[in-house]
């Protein structure tokens, strides 16, 4: 008890202290102020401040741009959402009601803005006619109609759903107790926010936004709403790797679109230095001690099961279908030519069944059992259970508990299935066939083979199981270690602001205004200026230094 009363202590002091850096900081930029640049007026959304990393960044990032001439104007939830929103719910709650969270919420938000004098509350915007107006908008909706409910062409009714699902760690909603009254909740929390939102803006004017990663409904609404009144609009959050940001204009950071950067940056000669850089990134994965920030390769010393490895017959040619965990951004709404990631899994055991001459390895996701991510409540595991498919000897299941990291199998694989999985890019890189069914942030970038329909996806599988895929490994494997290389060393940007890592505090390293000046640090003036600028993070011309 005494040892956990310390450490409370320790936490308090260490916070206060960082606070102290903060309001230092931001009072000296408001002394740096360049007004010999245009002023901008900066909407900040609504932030992810409940983390303390998003807390520490989005403080910095507003006093870097106060630097550059702009009027930050902090825009925070106070309470007008109810039951659950974005932050809480489901899983995510730390064994506290909706009523503790979201004051707890309230009270961070107000802690990251209290030297803001124009710090303003969505309620703000909303009256008590406005609560009743969206109660009887939605009450008075049929069963099951929220899900495709749409206001001003916003989907209003599909960013409630992927909201819910990712509350509760399911990739079907249906499975969630509670789900009809839970959806409309959400839909009528977003037309509050959306009318908050809408008010704000008319109101405050802004030059630019800025934005917590945007794929989901609290913070895409805003993007939408932003896009809408030709508002340059900037989403971030900390991206997959230790000390590591990324940002995007006008779409969500982690849609991870390279697209307008690719054709241009694909033809860049990768240079036997920056390979060498991607290949000790690749050799890196699924140890402990990687550049990710939440390694999920592997359970490590969480990790019991090995039984079914002994199964594997290393004879037989072999297929890795990695899996996604099925609720996260990575796998929603990503599918094409199957129902989902569960309905490609399933048509894909049924092709193996048939085909005993081949052999199928499907990996579930570590992180559907992390130790410190809330468990997946709809696992790979368990639709295989209850599907009614029996796995013949040639299908082989290897739950999130195996020891054994995907990276062991690499040697032995003929081809890799993926659907949105980043293993499949390692694939590609080490020379390997690999089949996308869903909307990868790498599908068509030239290293993956891409079918369009089921019965592409099956003929092509089978050509290359028979080595009659008419493509150039050699020239594959070139393009994904580029695409490697954008991936990890420009977009995922080290800002070095700070250093944190999944699940432990994060440590500041910024220590005065000096830290954050103009050429300082060029990896985060990239984002500031290009802010300040209104330019493009991404674009055919332009992307992030390497770091």
């Amino acid at each position: 008890m005494l040892q956990v009363l310390k450490s409370k202590i320790e936490n308090y002091r260490k916070k206060r202290g960082e606070i102290n850096i903060l309001n230092a900081v931001k009072s000296g930029a408001l002394n740096a102020r360049d007004e010999t640049r245009k002023k901008i007026r900066v909407i900040i959304g609504p932030s992810f401040s409940v983390f303390r990393p998003s807390f520490l960044h989005d403080s910095l990032l507003a006093s870097a741009l106060t630097i550059r001439n702009a009027e930050i104007i902090p825009l925070y939830c106070d309470g007008i959402q109810s039951v659950e929103c974005n932050y809480f719910g489901g899983i995510w709650t730390g064994n506290r009601n909706f009523t503790e969270n979201c004051k707890s919420c309230v009270k961070s938000s107000e802690s990251l803005w209290a030297s803001y004098p124009n710090k303003t509350a969505l309620s703000k915007y909303l009256l008590k006619e406005d609560y009743f107006a969206v109660d009887f908008q939605i009450d008075s909706l049929e069963d099951g109609l929220w899900l495709n409910y749409q206001v001003d062409g916003l989907p209003i009714g599909a960013w409630a759903k992927d909201i819910l699902v990712n509350n509760y760690g399911v990739g079907d909603y249906h499975k969630i107790k509670g789900h009809e009254f839970l959806g409309r909740r959400h839909v009528k929390n977003l037309l509050l926010l959306k009318k908050a939102y809408e008010g704000a803006l008319d109101d405050l004017a802004p030059d630019r936004i800025v934005s917590n990663d945007s794929y989901y409904g609290m913070w895409a609404l805003l993007e939408k709403l932003a896009k809408k009144r030709n508002i340059p609009f900037y989403s971030q959050w900390c991206g997959g790797r230790q000390k590591g940001w990324c940002y995007a204009y006008n779409d969500a950071a982690m849609n991870l679109n390279f697209s307008s950067a690719w054709s241009a940056f694909s033809k860049i000669e990768l240079y036997p230095k920056k390979r060498e850089m991607v290949h000790q990134w690749l050799l890196s994965r699924g140890m402990p001690n990687n550049d990710m920030m939440l390694n999920t390769a592997a359970l490590g010393d969480h990790s019991l099961e090995e039984e079914a490895l002994s199964k594997i017959d290393k004879t037989k040619p072999t297929v890795l279908l990695l899996a996604n965990v099925i609720w996260d951004l990575a796998a929603l709404n990503k599918e094409i030519f199957f129902e989902d990631m569960m309905s490609w899994i399933k048509e894909t055991v049924k092709w193996f069944n048939d085909r005993p001459e081949y052999q199928l390895i499907i990996k579930a996701h570590p992180a559907e059992l992390h130790p410190i991510v809330p468990a997946t409540q709809e696992t790979v595991g368990d639709m295989l259970k209850n599907s009614g498919l029996d796995l013949n000897e040639n299908v082989i299941f290897l739950s999130p508990k195996v020891r054994a990291t995907v990276y062991e199998f690499f040697s032995s694989t003929t081809v890799g299935l993926v659907h949105t999985s980043t293993v499949g890019l390692e694939l590609a890189a080490f020379g390997k066939y690999v089949i996308t069914s869903g909307k990868s942030h790498y599908r068509g970038c030239g290293f993956t083979i891409d079918p369009a329909t089921r019965e592409e996806y099956f003929a092509f599988l089978e050509k290359a199981l028979l080595g009659d895929v008419r493509m150039d490994l050699g020239m594959m494997s070139e393009l994904a270690y580029k695409f490697i290389y954008f991936y990890q060393f420009h977009y995922y940007s080290k800002i070095n602001i700070m250093d944190f890592k999944y699940g432990e505090e994060p440590i500041l390293r910024v220590k005065s205004i000096d830290d954050i000046l103009p050429n300082k640090n060029i990896h985060f003036d990239y984002f500031v200026e290009s802010i300040a600028d209104g330019l493009p993070i991404v674009s055919e011309s332009r992307w992030p230094k390497e770091s």
